[in-house]
């Protein structure tokens, strides 16, 4: 039953899930050039999270988030040089395909780090994981829909350092952002 609702979400990108994804990539974008300078004196990395990453695209050919996020990583040299992203989603199909679609962006061999693509469900190891990792700047997107496992204990931990959270939920047109910058 589960599969068959995510797979249906992915038919058509409704108008709801557009503007999500379009307030995701330009507020990241955003964030990521008020940071750059900063993470330029230290890290020299940044990161774009997205633990439900998705296929990449929908069916009827729309890019999500994560393409979205790399088409304009690759535009902009800093984020070309900096960038580190870490997708995830629990369905293989979904990481089988998201991996594809990348393989196929225009430019995406001039990112400095290659995306990296996880495919398992967000538990107790990730809390573990987001918890006791110092992260480098990152922006975290987190959009549980149709997933379990989602919990307040992640939540923070994606937080904890530099980050910032875009929660999306599918029961609602909001998205909620929150922010924390600690160095």
């Amino acid at each position: 039953m589960l599969m068959m609702v995510q797979t249906k979400f992915f038919d058509e990108r409704s108008d709801q899930s557009e503007v999500k994804a379009r307030i995701v990539q330009k507020y990241f974008y955003v964030w990521a050039k008020v940071i750059i300078p900063t993470a330029k004196q230290t890290t020299k990395k940044v990161a774009y999270i997205d633990l439900y990453a998705g296929p990449g695209r929908y069916k009827d050919g729309s890019a999500s988030t994560p393409l979205m996020i790399l088409e304009r990583a690759i535009e902009d040299p800093d984020l070309r040089s900096m960038l580190v992203t870490l997708f995830n989603d629990a369905d293989k199909n979904h990481t089988n395909s998201l991996q594809a679609e990348i393989d196929r962006l225009k430019g995406i061999e001039s990112l400095k780090y290659k995306p990296q693509i996880n495919c398992g469900e967000v538990d107790s190891d990730a809390e573990k994981y987001f918890n006791e990792t110092r992260l480098i700047p990152s922006f975290s997107f987190v959009d549980p829909f149709g997933y379990k496992g989602l919990s307040l204990k992640i939540v923070n931990g994606v937080i904890k350092d530099w980050d910032v959270i875009a929660y999306s939920s599918s029961t609602t047109t909001g998205l909620m952002l929150a922010s924390r910058i600690r160095q």
